[in-house]
């Protein structure tokens, strides 16, 4: 199945994905990496709602012109460093997180019923940027650039794949399993 889904992304919209399902995002999303993904949790007075949020594990590279800002590319980064974070972060009404490589069993677990992660393949940081629209704003920027959150518009991101859905079933859980029986055999 592939779907076109407009942001913001509601629970129950995730419930009807499972993983292998291909999904095309469209609307707003965040970056964020490991030093925002701690700041958002800390900041009493977060500049945006994390409610029904889709979240990019991404370090966009961003130049400014003049009054603006221009992704040069915006490739993801590995999601497993977010691990810690990740079911607190999803306790703030997120409901789709993008990354690269997976995130643990019990970031899964914490997906279950509100939330699901889709894979976009690694190196495709060119890809990405095509499907930017324009950066609507930028957060925390004293972080630095790769570190800040981006607010970006986009359209058609993707080909992102379901990778672990809201009903906590991991590819990467699925493949490891099928590979140590592979081996014992």
């Amino acid at each position: 199945m592939s779907s076109v889904l407009n942001t913001p992304i509601r629970p129950e919209d995730v419930r009807s994905f499972k993983v292998g399902d291909v999904v095309y995002i469209s609307g707003v999303i965040y970056t964020s990496r490991d030093k925002a993904h701690v700041k958002m949790l800390s900041d009493p007075k977060r500049p945006f709602s994390l409610q029904n949020a889709c979240i990019y594990h991404s370090g966009p590279l961003v130049v400014k012109q003049e009054l603006t800002y221009r992704v040069i590319a915006a490739g993801p980064t590995t999601s497993a460093r977010m691990n810690r974070q990740t079911p607190a972060i999803i306790k703030q009404g997120v409901t789709a997180i993008i990354g690269k490589g997976g995130m643990s069993a019990e970031v899964a677990h914490s997906m279950t019923g509100r939330c699901f992660y889709l894979a976009f393949p690694g190196g495709c940081g060119i890809l990405a940027r095509e499907r930017i629209e324009k950066v609507l704003d930028v957060y925390y920027t004293e972080l630095g650039f790769t570190e800040a959150v981006w607010k970006l518009q986009v359209r058609d991101f993707g080909p992102l794949l379901v990778a672990i859905d809201s009903y906590g079933e991991s590819i990467y859980e699925t493949i490891k399993e099928s590979s140590r029986e592979r081996l014992l055999q």
